[in-house]
């Protein structure tokens, strides 16, 4: 008769560990998984505009932010606007002047603020407006992050873009959109923020139950290994 192997039961956290690393797994084979996160970069777009120009930028299920730029023969009769298209609602950050869009530094939380709508036309968020009226106008030049939000029916995704305008020698307004960023439906996401793989390994605690999410198996490992050095130091 073989002999009975002792199984040891997990703890709670422990099981808590399991269930994140079957999600790794799942992910990384194409399943699905409710653990599943992931910030989506477009890398170095570096696209410009000047005169009357749009680009639009894909995001997750058909929508898109739409940049348009308005030059109407004039210097100072240039606008340059931001809309997102194909979406329930979309709205970006403004200043606390007018709808201006404002200019956020590197590393915000895109999410901790107040959003006005850019779902498109009438509504649409104003970048500058007669070239010197804006947190972007060109004048002397501005380089920053846009934030905004939409959703497309299965929840609130928020993102980012950066922007930088400028004026040319004749006072020609120059625009480039450099890069964006979008988190899937519950993420959080910072100004300049690439990849989620980074954040889930920063946001590892001393109790373990969170942290480590990105490595798995191994983090898991390397969790039991911390718990053990905290137990054996306290008694």
């Amino acid at each position: 008769m073989k002999p009975i192997r002792q199984v040891k039961s997990l703890s709670i956290a422990e099981a808590r560990w399991l269930a994140y690393a079957t999600a790794g797994v799942a992910g990384a084979i194409g399943l699905s998984s409710s653990a599943e996160a992931e910030i989506h970069y477009s890398g170095n777009v570096a696209i410009k505009l000047i005169g009357d120009a749009q680009a639009s930028l894909p995001l997750s299920n058909g929508a898109s932010l739409v940049f348009q730029n308005i030059f109407r023969g004039s210097t100072f009769l240039q606008d340059f606007y931001l809309s997102i298209k194909g979406v329930i609602s979309g709205s970006a950050r403004p200043g606390p002047i007018h709808n201006w869009l404002l200019d956020l530094p590197l590393g915000v939380n895109v999410s901790a603020g107040r959003f006005i709508s850019v779902a498109g036309d009438p509504d649409r968020g104003i970048i500058f407006t007669f070239f010197s009226d804006g947190y972007f106008q060109p004048y002397y030049g501005t380089r920053g992050f846009v934030g905004f939000r939409f959703n497309t029916g299965n929840g609130t995704q928020y993102g980012w873009a950066r922007i930088e305008t400028k004026r040319d020698i004749n006072y020609v307004a120059h625009e480039t959109i450099k890069d964006y960023a979008w988190g899937d439906v519950g993420d959080r996401i910072r100004t300049g923020q690439k990849s989620s793989s980074g954040d889930m390994v920063d946001a590892v605690t001393d109790s373990g139950s969170v942290g480590l999410l990105a490595l798995g198996a191994a983090g898991l490992i390397a969790w039991r290994k911390r718990r053990e050095q905290t137990t054996n130091k306290s008694s």
